[in-house]
């Protein structure tokens, strides 16, 4: 694929439209994803919730860029259905030539390895997330070019490849929120039907086994994703390579807290797949004391809304993302148990059901088809 350099001064040019707040009046902001996600509208605020932060107007045709957030794909094209909304000057607003450009093909390039690159050059700092786009080290970024033929060809693959791998995506989360509603209906009607409540160390034993790390030796370790997402299996790595943190094997079939991610759902139940890995003492390990408990239940409880209040309280104050659940403390819970057989029923039909959706909405095979695709196309294979 033939293309031309341009310095990215020349093919868009930065365009403020400050607006005169009037405290009376009210308005309708944007926000922007992270990896492409795109543009999102936040609720109706008056301009005296505004007070004196500086907006912008957004017209349909700007290419938005996240001074804080480009690096890692903060960028996305306006349309009709941004009219008569504004911005912070965290955007910042670009108008195309479009003799030069196709405005698509550059939101496209954006997303892609080779414009993240030019985004990322142009935005300096040392830790991850805080890293500020600057406008005249971008602007002096040179961008390669197909001709704009080419460009709206190009464009218009990418809309229709794009689009489906964005519906596919749209309908997994449709129905991860339709799942995450009929488990809120499963525990409620479950916890409203309980005669009993229990202690959390009466009903669950903590089990977990010290292991002596050879430095030389081969292991590989799990972690918990938060948000009730299941485990992390980390790739083999020497003894010597661990942290220094001690080291447990754990039971099968057991419940699985992480100390520090509880308060957010950093939950999961082992399973045989899991006995070949170690666990850090950053995370719990329990078994039932007794047939009474389902564990993929208390799982599913300790995630409901009612659960993540309860877990944590029993997490140490603090800033939010250094919360520590404590051991005495969680086990110190007392919550309403069901009988047996409805705790088997609602486990039974949200194990079925998030089992269907991890099959049919794999999260890898989604995460990796929006990247491949943008690189077929930069790479002349679309």
């Amino acid at each position: 694929m033939k293309t031309a350099s341009h310095a990215v001064a020349d093919v868009m040019s930065l365009v403020r439209r400050p607006v005169s707040v009037d405290v009376d009046q009210e308005y309708r902001e944007i926000g922007l994803r992270s990896f492409g996600r795109g543009i999102f509208h936040k609720d109706v605020v008056s301009g005296a919730q505004i007070e004196n932060k500086k907006v912008f107007h957004i017209k349909p045709g700007d290419l938005l860029f996240s001074n804080v957030f480009a690096w890692e794909g903060a960028v996305a094209l306006a349309t009709e259905s941004e009219e008569g909304f504004i911005g912070s000057h965290r955007f910042m607003t670009f108008r195309v030539d479009e003799s030069v450009a196709e405005p698509r093909y550059l939101l496209y390039y954006f997303y892609g390895g080779p414009g993240i690159a030019r985004i990322q050059a142009a935005s300096p700092g040392s830790a991850g997330r805080n890293r500020t786009l600057g406008i005249k080290a971008f602007a002096a970024q040179s961008i390669d070019l197909p001709h704009i033929d080419e460009q709206r060809r190009i464009a218009d693959k990418l809309d229709a490849a794009l689009g489906k791998a964005d519906a596919v995506r749209a309908a997994r989360d449709e129905m991860s929120r339709l799942q995450a509603d009929l488990a809120a209906s499963l525990i409620t009607s479950a916890v409203g039907s309980s005669t009993e409540v229990v202690r959390m160390g009466d009903k669950l034993v903590f089990s977990r086994t010290p292991v002596d790390i050879d430095p030389e030796g081969e292991y590989r370790s799990i972690g918990i994703r938060s948000f009730g997402r299941g485990f992390i299996r980390h790739p083999s790595v020497t003894g010597g390579s661990l942290s220094k943190l001690s080291y447990f094997t754990f039971p099968e079939n057991a419940l699985a807290l992480s100390n520090l991610m509880a308060w957010e759902g950093g939950i999961s139940v082992t399973q045989s797949e899991d006995m070949e890995y170690i666990a850090s003492n950053r995370f719990f390990f329990y078994l039932p004391t007794d047939n009474r408990v389902n564990v993929s239940y208390l799982r599913h409880f300790l995630l409901s809304k009612q659960g993540r209040t309860l877990v944590a309280s029993a997490c140490s104050a603090g800033a939010e993302r250094n919360r520590t659940l404590g051991r005495k403390r969680f086990e110190a819970l007392t919550f309403p148990l069901p009988s047996r057989p409805t705790q088997d029923r609602v486990a039974r039909t949200l194990d079925a059901l998030a089992e269907r959706l991890n099959t049919a909405y794999s999260d890898p095979t989604l995460d990796a088809l929006r990247p491949s695709i943008l690189n077929a196309a930069f790479t002349g294979q679309l």
